[in-house]
């Protein structure tokens, strides 16, 4: 997916929700959560994306790759940045 539909869709997700919290995980949500899932690309779109959140802490790209590098890549693998509804 493009990052400038990411971008959208966050925004429409934050419009929508009060209160979203962020999560770099590499899982999916759980159905009961409402969220919104964006797998990343890069370590600098969970920069970009990461700015939208106030209390999201950020790691290094140091930290971002070496996660990445110690994952198996399938889909469900890749990084995300997950944001739920509360």
């Amino acid at each position: 997916m493009v990052t400038r539909n990411k971008i959208k869709r966050i925004e429409e997700f934050l419009e929508t929700h009060n209160n979203v919290e962020a999560k770099l995980e590499f899982s999916f949500p759980l159905p009961k959560y409402e969220s919104l899932v964006i797998i990343l690309n890069s370590y600098a779109e969970l920069e970009l994306f990461s700015s939208y959140f106030q209390d999201f802490d950020l790691i290094t790209e140091e930290e971002y790759e070496e996660i990445c590098n110690s994952r198996n890549y399938s889909v469900s693998a890749y990084p995300k940045l997950n944001l739920y509804a509360k």
